[in-house]
């Protein structure tokens, strides 16, 4: 837990007691078919322990050990051997993962220094993107390092923020008050939240961004030649997550809708966790156990048996300062949740132009 971190360099705990889910319980998940509850409740920050990214997956154990599979070809789903993570984000083709002291590691291709965070940092999310990645420190200040050529990897300085999302171009994230900054490629308006709305959760896919408002109602902007950011009307989810040509969520039942491409998630299922990634998507049932469904070409899909990986969330923001207080509403800003997830992080496509979305000038509390 965040709230213990230990100091830098110190070996990971001989057991990893992750810090209970802040919003839904899913030991006690509505029934199937439920409709959402009439208390408004927080949506489930996007657990931290299963990670879809381009062409690979990967997710965590419960003592904290990664697992990787899919793709490999320059060593995306091949974690560094005895680490022991409380969070991990999978990228295009770099995955970066928190130790117990919140120091990050990263492995894969290393093209613009995708897959070399910043030394001696402690952070308490992380998120891979296509070309970049991003972070937050415990007191809520973003962190970026990559390719910045569009302004991806340059978040707001001196920014306090509960949590962040990295997409394929771009990044977004939430101020303590649920409102949302984002920054960099913004060729199809993802960069560029709706005007005075207030999210809980929020996640950048690949040309799109979804978010949750406080009751649970879906919001999305930017690219929707596949439909991925036209959720459907009336529904109420506890989690969202963005990939490449589609977004899923989940209802506060735990059962998975997706839209866009790919959208086939199997029927009948409760899942605790998800993840988009580019053109397929993971999940983990109740006891851990994962099931994925889309693109296969590489194996993304294709989780290894046997297997049972954490679905509670080890990794939560404590900022050092205190948040201001919230504007008068019913949004209470949730605990930023490492990775994301938002976790879905993605290839480039060929002739995307960049065009630049700079960040607003100044500081956001």
């Amino acid at each position: 837990p965040f709230d213990q971190l230990l100091p830098p360099g110190s070996p990971p705990p001989p057991t990893l007691t992750p810090t209970p889910p802040v919003s839904i319980p899913f030991d006690q998940l509505l029934p199937p078919g439920s409709p959402p509850p009439s208390t408004p409740i927080p949506p489930l920050a996007f657990l931290a322990t299963v990670s879809s990214g381009g062409s690979h997956t990967c997710a965590l154990r419960t003592d904290g050990s990664p697992v990787c599979w899919g793709d490999n070809g320059v060593g995306q789903a091949s974690p560094p051997a005895g680490e022991r993570f409380t969070a991990i984000s999978s990228g295009d083709l770099h995955t970066c993962a928190l130790r117990h002291d919140g120091s990050p590691v990263c492995w894969g291709d290393n093209d613009y220094g995708r897959a070399s965070p910043p030394a001696g940092e402690q952070f308490a999310a992380i998120s891979s993107g296509a070309f970049h990645a991003c972070a937050l420190r415990l007191d809520g200040a973003p962190v970026c390092w990559g390719d910045d050529s569009d302004g991806r990897a340059s978040p707001p300085s001196g920014a306090g923020f509960s949590s962040i999302s990295s997409g394929r171009y771009h990044a977004c994230a939430l101020r303590h008050d649920g409102s949302p900054v984002c920054w960099g490629y913004d060729s199809a308006g993802q960069a560029s939240p709706p005007s005075g709305e207030r999210f809980a959760s929020i996640s950048s896919g690949g040309e799109q961004t979804c978010a949750l408002r406080r009751d649970g109602s879906p919001v999305c902007w930017g690219l929707n030649i596949y439909g991925q950011a036209s959720p459907p009307a009336g529904e109420r989810f506890a989690a969202v997550s963005s990939g490449g040509e589609q977004t899923c969520a989940l209802r506060h039942d735990g059962s998975p809708v997706c839209w866009g491409g790919q959208a086939s998630p199997p029927a009948g299922e409760r899942f605790a966790a998800m993840s988009s990634g580019e053109v397929h998507a993971c999940a983990l049932r109740r006891d851990g156990t994962p099931v994925c469904w889309g693109y296969n070409e590489s194996g993304q899909a294709s989780p290894p048996q046997g297997e049972r990986f954490a679905v509670e969330r080890a990794a939560r923001i404590q900022p050092m300062q205190p948040a201001p207080p919230a504007p008068p509403s019913t949004l209470q800003p949730t605990p930023a949740s490492a990775g994301a997830h938002a976790d879905a992080a993605l290839g480039p496509r060929p002739g995307d132009r960049a065009t630049n979305a700079p960040p607003p000038p100044g500081a956001f509390l």
